[in-house]
C-alpha cells in the first residue's frame, strides 16, 4: 500500500490510538513514532528493514487495516484461523498471507508481536512465555497466556519505592547495560545478560491515548473487559508508563537532568518516540500501588544491581570459571606454587652463600 492520506492518518488514529482527530491539542503529527511503525509495516520500501513488512494485494486499503483491527476485539473469542477466514471470506489469499496479514494488525493495534520465536538467547529467564497466537487458539487466550504468567512471576506486588538504582542512567554508566527500544509491548523490560541490553518499550504516546481509555475504569479491569474498549488492561498500560517515567528516566523529579540527557541520546541514535521527554499524569496514581505485571523483570533489575555483571570479556571468563571447585582447585594450585617459588628461594640463597665463599677462599 501506498502511504496514507492525511485523511486516512486522522482515521487512523481515531480507530486505532483512540483520539479524535479534530481535537484542539492532538494530532497524527504527536504520534510521529507510532505512525513511523505503521508505514514500516504495511508500506515497505527498499530503505526500511522492519520485522514485519506488508505488501500484497490481499491487503487493499488502510480501512482494511482498521476494519481487521475493530474485528479482533469484537470477536476475540474466535481463534485465529477462523478470524483470519472470516476477514477474507471474498478474497483469494493463501494461508502464508493471512498469518502475515494477522500478525501486522495484531502487531499496530496493539504494539505486540504474536508470532515471536520460540527462544530467547542464553541466559534469559526460561520462564518467560512463549508468545504466538495459534491458529487454533483465541486471540482473548493469546493475551491472557501471554501477560498473565508475569503476574505470577511478580509474585509479592512490586511497588515504586527504593527504585532509584534502578534509574536508567546508573544502569548505563555504573553497569554497563545499553538500553534498546522495542515496538513489542511484550519485551518491555527484558535484560539479555549476555549482551548487557535492556529492553524498553518507548512508545509513549501509544500508551496515553490507550489509557486514556479507560481513565474511569478500574486498573483491575481485565482483558476481556478492555478488549470491549478495544484497548489493553489499564493496569498493563500504567505499569509501562510508570516504569519509563518514574523508574527508569524519572525526567519529572528534581535532578532529572542525567536522564533526559541519555533520552535525548536514545531518540537521536534509535528515533525513539519524542513523547519520552514529555511528562503527563494521565490518571491519578493509588497510593498502594504494586507492579502486578513488570514487578518480576524489575526484581530481576534490582538482582543485577546487587550482583553487577562483568565489564568485559575477560572479567567476565574469570567469573565462569571460578566455581567454589575451581576455587578450591585454584587454591591447591596457589599453595604449590607459593611452596614451589620457596624452595626456589632456598636453592637460589645456598648459591649466593656458595658464590661468596668461592669468592672468598680464591682471595686469600
Amino acid at each position: 500500500m501506498i502511504s496514507p492520506s492525511e485523511d486516512e492518518k486522522n482515521q487512523i488514529i481515531e480507530h486505532l490510538l483512540h483520539i479524535k482527530s479534530d481535537s484542539e491539542d492532538v494530532s497524527w503529527t504527536s504520534s510521529k513514532a507510532y505512525f513511523r511503525r505503521y508505514q514500516s509495516i504495511f508500506c515497505p520500501d527498499e530503505a526500511n528493514d522492519a520485522v514485519i513488512q506488508i505488501d500484497t494485494p490481499t491487503l487493499r486499503t488502510h480501512l482494511d487495516v482498521l476494519t481487521f483491527a475493530k474485528s479482533l476485539c469484537d470477536n476475540h473469542a474466535l481463534s485465529r484461523g477462523e478470524m483470519t477466514r472470516k476477514w477474507f471470506a471474498s478474497r483469494a489469499t493463501t494461508a502464508a498471507e493471512m498469518e502475515h496479514i494477522s500478525r501486522a494488525v495484531v502487531n499496530i493495534a496493539f504494539m505486540i508481536d504474536c508470532n515471536e520465536r520460540d527462544y530467547y538467547p542464553k541466559g534469559f529467564d526460561c520462564s518467560i512465555p512463549r508468545a504466538k497466537w495459534e491458529r487454533d487458539q483465541s486471540f482473548l487466550n493469546f493475551l491472557e497466556t501471554s501477560f498473565l504468567p508475569l503476574q505470577q512471576r511478580a509474585n509479592a506486588g512490586v511497588t515504586l519505592g527504593d527504585k532509584a538504582s534502578l534509574k536508567a542512567w546508573k544502569l548505563a554508566s555504573r553497569y554497563g547495560i545499553r538500553i534498546r527500544g522495542t515496538d513489542n509491548l511484550l519485551e518491555h523490560l527484558l535484560y539479555d545478560p549476555r549482551h548487557r541490553t535492556l529492553m524498553i518499550f518507548h512508545h509513549v504516546s501509544y500508551l496515553r491515548f490507550h489509557l486514556r481509555c479507560s481513565r474511569n475504569e478500574s486498573l483491575d479491569m481485565g482483558f476481556a473487559e478492555s478488549l470491549a474498549l478495544r484497548t489493553l488492561p489499564p493496569q498493563l498500560l500504567f505499569e509501562t508508563l510508570l516504569s519509563l517515567h518514574y523508574i527508569l528516566f524519572p525526567i519529572a523529579s528534581r535532578g532529572g537532568k542525567r536522564s533526559i540527557s541519555l533520552l535525548k541520546k536514545c531518540i537521536r541514535k534509535q528515533h525513539l518516540d519524542e513523547e519520552l521527554l514529555s511528562y503527563e499524569n494521565v490518571r491519578r496514581l493509588p497510593d498502594d500501588f504494586t507492579f502486578k505485571y513488570w514487578g518480576g523483570r524489575l526484581k530481576t533489575l534490582q538482582e543485577v544491581t546487587k550482583r553487577p555483571p562483568p565489564r568485559n570479556s575477560l572479567v567476565s571468563w574469570f567469573e565462569r570459571h571460578t566455581s567454589e571447585r575451581n576455587a578450591l582447585t585454584v587454591a591447591i594450585i596457589g599453595l604449590f606454587l607459593t611452596a614451589f617459588l620457596g624452595l626456589l628461594g632456598v636453592i637460589v640463597g645456598v648459591l649466593q652463600l656458595v658464590i661468596a665463599w668461592l669468592a672468598w677462599k680464591d682471595g686469600h
